[in-house]
């Protein structure tokens, strides 16, 4: 089993909103203050598949790092809502976030169900996640955004991976059989919202200002997406040996490939 992250150490002084336009610095912190909803949203995901995952049964180390995964998300919230106080001020963020996830309820039984939530959450998502914010490295220069992203990424590629590695054991023990048929579903919940929901603040174009501080524009952040669907989350779902020709066609169909 991986060994639990820490914290990591981050230079919060760096992180200067006087380096940017008041416009930029805006866009920045309401990036990081809706990333801080969604992480703080992911708690509740995990939680809950923790939950079926002990009551349907799973290896003892996916349930490790599924339960642990919950305290990331915690974690996670609480740096992405430190950005965003950086940049937009206290009284713009609020100091704590409520609800949970809508999760797909998912008409079967609870195993099913369980390893749907699982593919969904971190096969796809989590997945996904974890290319973003690498790529969200690559561009940054900021040394206190760049420690942020790091602080992410570590656990966002082990939540992605326990996702993968219970796939794998379903697929088998012959526990994933027809898992194509609820793929297209996933696809269209997580690269659905993203390609197809509009750019929200994302500028349309490059800023290096904003790459600086790890802002992708919206073209830029499509194609990162579609290229982690054809080159990263359907080769896995098909080296595992789910079909994958229903999503490839879907993926084509909706302009996602």
């Amino acid at each position: 089993m991986p060994p639990v992250t820490r914290p990591r150490d981050i230079p919060w002084e760096a992180l200067d909103a006087q380096a940017l336009s008041p416009a930029q610095a805006q866009l920045v912190g309401a990036e990081w203050k809706a990333r801080m909803v969604q992480e703080h949203l992911a708690v509740g995901a995990f939680a809950l598949i923790t939950q079926e995952l002990a009551e349907t049964g799973c290896d003892e180390r996916v349930l490790a790092l599924v339960a642990r995964a919950s305290a990331d998300e915690v974690r996670h919230a609480d740096v992405c809502r430190r950005v965003a106080v950086a940049f937009l001020g206290d009284g713009e963020v609020p100091p704590r976030v409520r609800g949970t996830p809508a999760v797909p309820p998912h008409a079967d039984l609870p195993e099913r169900r369980a390893l749907l939530h699982v593919v969904e959450m971190c096969c796809v998502n989590e997945t996904l996640t974890g290319v973003f914010l690498t790529e969200m490295l690559a561009r940054a220069t900021n040394p206190a955004m760049r420690a942020v992203i790091d602080s992410l990424l570590a656990d966002e590629i082990d939540h992605g991976r326990v996702g993968w590695a219970h796939l794998a054991a379903c697929q088998a023990e012959g526990r994933a059989v027809g898992l194509d048929e609820g793929l297209r579903g996933i696809l269209e919940r997580s690269i659905g919202r993203l390609l197809d929901g509009g750019g929200g603040a994302r500028p349309p174009a490059p800023d290096p200002a904003l790459a600086a501080y790890g802002i992708i524009g919206k073209a830029e952040s499509d194609e990162i997406v579609r290229a982690a669907l054809r080159d990263v989350i359907l080769p896995g779902f098909a080296e595992i040996g789910i079909p994958v020709d229903g999503a490839r066609t879907l993926a084509a169909a909706r302009g996602w490939a």
